[in-house]
């Protein structure tokens, strides 16, 4: 485990602990799983009470750095897209974000993935595409199911352009997409046309063609906010 940093400021001092913390944390990614040392220990060696040293570890529990484990201590973890999507969704409550602004950043961030998807994977690479398809053609009249298995097939292709943060972003959004997409599927066709608009994509992602699939792909996100437009009359 890489040296913590014991030195800390007497001023607010549970919270010079926790960056302490999480800067030896961060240092080292081989760290994960890993058990910190007690509370006690931690206590002993920043000179305070096992009090603020808890409160120390509430800290990194909130910022997903650390998981808590009843009668056996605190356990480095790494963060996932529950930290980004619980923050976009505090600010969007907060600022009162509207669903155009949710739909401005995910044509943005859809478009690029399917070029880069197109770019960077051989044709067959597509054939899991195919599959969540047909299980939304399978599933159109359950609703929930659809919209489900519609996140995960515009997930799937954040994944496969193969840049993380493309991939984060877009698993930090299906909560937000969830609403708009049940309403974009209330006027007539919008449910079927919406399958057939993925069997497209498909076809464009395996030519390797990455400018016709990323048009292709802002053309599909247009036509849903259009329907969801209609939707909401």
């Amino acid at each position: 485990m890489q040296k913590i940093n014991y030195s800390v400021q007497r001023v607010n001092l549970y919270e010079s602990i926790a960056d302490n913390l999480e800067q030896m944390i961060l240092n080292d990614s081989s760290q994960i799983g890993q058990r910190l040392p007690s509370e006690q220990t931690l206590a002993e060696n920043f000179g305070v009470s096992r009090n603020v040293v808890r409160e120390s570890l509430k800290i990194l529990k909130e910022r997903h750095l650390i998981s808590l484990r009843t009668g056996e201590g605190a356990y480095i973890e790494k963060p996932d897209n529950r930290s980004l999507t619980e923050l976009l969704n505090r600010i969007i409550l907060l600022d009162n974000v509207e669903h155009s602004a949710v739909m401005e950043v995910r044509r943005i961030i859809e478009t690029e993935a399917c070029r880069l998807a197109a770019e960077r994977n051989e044709p067959e690479a597509f054939d899991v595409l195919d599959e969540i398809n047909a299980s939304m053609m399978k599933y159109k009249e359950d609703i929930e199911k659809r919209i489900s298995l519609d996140i995960q097939f515009h997930i799937t292709i954040a994944k496969l352009s193969h840049n993380p943060l493309l991939e984060l972003f877009a698993q930090s959004m299906a909560n937000l997409l969830a609403p708009i997409l049940r309403t974009a599927l209330i006027p007539e066709g919008g449910n079927e046309n919406g399958i057939e608009f993925h069997k497209q994509i498909i076809a464009t992602l395996r030519s390797q063609d990455g400018e016709k699939a990323e048009k292709l792909m802002r053309q599909h996100l247009e036509e849903s906010v259009e329907n969801y437009y209609s939707g909401e009359q």
